[in-house]
């Protein structure tokens, strides 16, 4: 077993970070002690808050661009759903313009700023964002504050395009890049905003409430709104139109509104050629031209669970009414989505993987089975019925270099992972049946793909195979790691990374046990092609990224302050003894 490393050194003088190939950029006087430091997606900017004040800076010269102060607390600060006031920004780095966003329910104040001199380009406060409806739309995203095992909040953050650490921003500003404007979910209706200028292109006041997400086709220039209940209230639930709105991006013209089935999850819907894909319930098919679902082979096979799980969602929302909103969420015996990511095979065609009777309806019966289908045509063009039965459930499914692959969770709390050609639907390899906690919390992890293995992780350990054949390469008991139950993972250049309750652990792709690191309040983990970076409230470690070694360890004086780059290549460090800021980039 591979030693733990415990975070305990004596105490230095001051904090001296000696990572290797970092240069110091400059040293920065400041006026406030930082709570939070963001990065730009390239590390181009910085962007430093405290309670209300803030400061935006070029990383690479060391030059303050501008300064000011927002009207309420940090929508970040904010651990509820239940939003009254709240302000935050968002960062254009392709327009290079900096917004902020100060919101409460009856207005909206937003400023921008050029990221090149700080100057005033517009500001406005006619842009009332519908801040009444954010907490459906936080709700229907999952939001969890505060918990780093989980994936990041902004997936638009990645995208070098729109970025912004707060979450109400997030979910009711959406980005066009294609023409360099926002738009606004506000209380008067959709509004499309041009982000340089801050003209206001139009509103639609026909697109009201909560908007879950939204996509542009590029190919008929139409803006794709879908709608989520605007409460989850009981009469809401009944009440309410589920619909998909198609917009003219240009003119924003309402050309078309239809009903879709299902619990809307972000994410999952696509537009692929001249349809819109919306996997909510089984599979939905809609013709981006006339708004109409299409009449085929898909629609067919689903209308029986369609029109069950109607009735059965009228009969949660009047349990909602009559027993009260605790009695609908202790149970979730009538929901019966399993929203799928959309797979498709060399031949463009759609693999799915789902439950379905002999006759081919989807969604009934009680196996699961292989469908691939021809999205342009609407047609299944080949199915393998049974390849699960009746005691398996499938809670993920990937696709990785022509090869599908399906976990399922069976009896006595087993659960394995199906391989399938994803051209034929043939069974490549099943891995072993591996046991899990009785104890359903515990249950699930998901499973990754990369370099050639599968790694799965179960309650109990962490499983290597083959990706190709399914042989198992290794196999680790989590509690040889020494880092509690393993609550999260992920790749990076040279293994994975398992996020545990009570630490950190380090695997190569062969499942060699590199390091443990004992954590106590996690705050970030970087880890790049030549080192791990660790910090916690009270210290910093560097790992190197193939070995495991430990390169160095600080304990940080209650008066300095750690800030790391997503990307590894930046480091802030601010001393409160002497309000300086030290930043440190990769050279």
């Amino acid at each position: 077993m591979k030693r733990i490393t415990t975070l305990l050194l004596i105490l230095a003088l001051g904090f001296q970070l000696k990572a290797q190939g970092l240069k110091e950029l400059g040293q920065i006087p400041l006026d406030f002690t930082p709570d939070y430091i963001d990065f730009s997606p390239n590390d181009h900017y910085m962007v430093l808050e405290h309670d209300r004040q803030y400061q935006v800076w070029d990383v690479k010269s060391a030059t303050k661009i501008l300064e000011g102060e927002h009207a309420f607390t940090l929508g970040r600060y904010i651990k509820d759903l239940a939003v009254s006031t709240g302000s935050g920004y968002i960062m254009f780095e392709n327009e290079q313009v900096f917004m902020t966003f100060d919101y409460q329910h009856n207005s909206t104040l937003v400023k921008a700023y050029s990221l090149i001199d700080g100057k005033s380009l517009w500001e406005t406060d006619q842009l009332h964002m519908a801040i009444s409806v954010t907490e459906t739309i936080l709700t229907a995203h999952g939001v969890q504050e505060g918990n780093l095992f989980e994936p990041g909040l902004n997936v638009k953050s990645n995208s070098n395009k729109f970025y912004t650490k707060d979450k109400f921003i997030d979910r009711l500003i959406n980005y066009l890049p294609e023409r360099q404007a926002i738009t606004i979910n506000g209380k008067n209706g959709l509004q499309l905003v041009d982000v340089k200028t801050g003209k206001l292109h139009w509103i639609q006041k026909a697109v009201s409430g909560g908007i879950g997400e939204l996509l542009y086709d590029t190919k008929t220039k139409r803006m794709l709104a879908i709608q989520v209940p605007n409460s989850e209230g009981a009469i809401d639930q009944l009440a309410s139109k589920q619909e998909v709105l198609a917009l003219d991006a240009g003119t924003g013209k309402l050309l078309w509104r239809v009903e879709y089935s299902g619990t809307f999850q972000p994410g999952f819907a696509s537009v692929i050629g001249n349809t819109l894909v919306l996997p909510y319930l089984e599979l939905t098919f809609i013709d981006v031209e006339t708004g109409e679902e299409i009449q085929g082979d898909i629609k067919t096979r689903t209308q029986a669970a369609k029109t069950t799980t109607k009735v059965l969602g009228n009969i949660m929302a009047i349990d909602r009414a009559v027993h009260g909103s605790e009695e609908a969420q202790g149970s979730n015996k009538y929901n019966r989505l399993i929203p799928r990511k959309l797979h498709f095979n060399s031949d463009g065609k759609l693999c799915y993987f789902t439950t379905f009777n002999e006759e081919g309806q989807l969604g009934t019966g009680m196996k699961k089975g292989y469908l691939i289908i021809d999205i342009h045509k609407d047609k299944v063009e080949k199915e393998e019925y049974g390849i699960l039965g009746n005691q398996w459930t499938v809670v993920q499914d990937e696709m990785v270099d022509g090869l599908f692959y399906v976990k399922a969770s069976g009896n006595l709390n087993r659960t394995m992972i199906t391989a399938l050609d994803a051209k034929t639907g043939d069974v490549v390899f099943e891995t072993k049946k591996a046991s899990n906690s009785a104890d359903i919390t515990k249950l699930f992890n998901p499973f990754m793909v990369s370099n050639g293995r599968i790694v799965d992780i179960v309650s109990q350990g962490i499983f290597i195979h083959d990706a190709k054949t399914g042989k198992e390469l290794s196999y680790t008991r989590t509690k040889d790691l020494g880092i509690g139950r393993v609550k999260y993972s992920e790749f990076y250049a040279n293994g994975i990374l398992l996020f545990g309750t009570k630490g950190l652990a380090i695997i190569d792709f062969e499942g060699n046990h590199l390091a443990s690191v004992a954590t106590k309040s996690l705050l970030d983990v970087i880890a790049t092609k030549e080192e791990v970076w660790v910090l916690e409230n009270k210290t910093f470690t560097r790992m190197h990224s193939k070995n495991g070694d430990v390169l160095e360890t600080n304990i940080l004086p209650k008066t300095e302050h750690v800030f790391l780059s997503p990307s590894g290549n930046t480091i802030a460090n601010f001393s409160t003894s002497n309000k300086q800021l030290s930043i440190k980039q990769q050279g």
